[in-house]
């Protein structure tokens, strides 16, 4: 989501793909990035299965790969049959501990953001790394297809190979740190312009990313990698299957949807977040015809914004019975817990909260 830095997406009831705070079919590309800004905002402020070895160390991730992104309820220290996480703004393990005390339900996973001005701050996060390593919560790990501090980098010269030395090295920095089977959200919300990598040139956006997989894999093979769109028909690329790089080249297709655009507040909104274009159910549907699991990386209400469905408890309701009823089809989701839509700091939606401890 973009919370001050990006967001957008639309977001139905039943299967819907997720993105940054966004809304729906329509979503308003400046809001949208907002959202999704707002977490990679907040981030840094706080600053396919079969890729795995065969002997490789068992952990949360690997076990989760290996069994195709999703093993039974009782693999998972939620319980739930699919990996449960968050994005919480101190990114931190006892952070991740406390929320799961608070919800009554132990995480499985966190989101979590490595600064992103240098090629240095993305190839190797050291500070993050050994933040979470150890851990037992599965990374995700939001990554940018490009630093967005250095000048003249471009999607174009990613696709042209120019960068592949930087990757290789990523590789090498996240296996030896031992969080090699991560999950990595490369270039999320591209089909949205609120960040640097939009794919407007959907053939040169899906050649640079079939390049950083292809580096990253030479020297982190048990890395997972998201495929991760933005809920509804966004500003870059109305067609977002146009940039999908290849079934070899992705592990599971994610979607960031939030409570706006359309507000789940009426049946209407939930059922254009659900069933409308580019909704839940079409990149559920997606993500079948791929052969892939669907993840939800960011999800949540937003309680400020044009669109925004405030303290809206349904909307937990909705998205709760999306879940459970494509749990077989679902790898992961992971709500925000963001200044936007933070359930516990400040009580500012003490209703969506009270069902959210209660249903998860």
């Amino acid at each position: 989501m973009a919370f001050p830095r990006r967001t957008e997406s639309t977001g139905h009831a039943g299967a819907r793909p997720r993105g940054r705070v966004h809304g729906g079919a329509r979503s308003h590309p400046r809001i949208a990035a907002a959202v999704s800004i707002f977490c990679a905002a907040a981030a840094v402020t706080a600053l396919s299965a079969s890729a795995i070895p065969a002997g490789a160390a068992a952990t949360p991730a690997r076990a989760m790969a290996r069994a195709g992104l999703q093993s039974p309820a009782s693999q998972h220290r939620s319980g739930l049959p699919w990996l449960s996480g968050a994005y919480l703004a101190s990114e931190t393990p006892k952070a991740a501990s406390a929320f799961g005390a608070w919800r009554h339900r132990k995480l499985d996973a966190a989101v979590v953001w490595p600064r992103e001005a240098t090629w240095a701050e993305l190839t190797d996060p050291a500070w993050l790394y050994r933040r979470w390593k150890g851990s037992p919560y599965v990374m995700i790990l939001t990554l940018p297809m490009l630093p967005t501090g250095v000048r003249g980098v471009s999607l174009r010269a990613c696709a042209n190979g120019a960068y592949t030395s930087h990757w290789r090295q990523f590789g090498r920095n996240i296996r030896a740190s031992g969080l090699g089977t991560s999950i990595i959200r490369l270039g999320w919300e591209f089909n949205g312009k609120w960040f640097p990598w939009p794919a407007t040139n959907p053939r040169v956006w899906a050649q640079c990313w079939r390049r950083i997989v292809t580096a990253a894999r030479s020297t982190a093979p048990a890395l997972s990698w998201d495929w991760n769109v933005n809920r509804g028909v966004s500003s870059a690329l109305a067609n977002p299957a146009q940039a999908y790089p290849g079934n070899a080249y992705v592990n599971t297709v994610g979607i960031d949807s939030y409570d706006w655009w359309p507000a789940a507040i009426t049946k209407g909104g939930w059922n254009e977040q659900l069933n409308g274009p580019q909704g839940l159910n079409y990149w559920l549907a997606f993500a079948k015809a791929h052969g892939k699991k669907l993840a939800v990386p960011e999800w949540g209400n937003a309680r400020y914004g044009r669109s925004s469905g405030g303290d809206d408890p349904q909307y937990v309701k909705d998205m709760r019975a999306f879940f459970l009823a494509n749990s077989r089809y679902l790898a992961f989701e992971a709500i925000c817990q963001a200044a936007i839509g933070s359930y516990r700091e400040g009580r500012l939606m003490p209703r969506a909260a009270a069902v959210y401890k209660t249903d998860f």
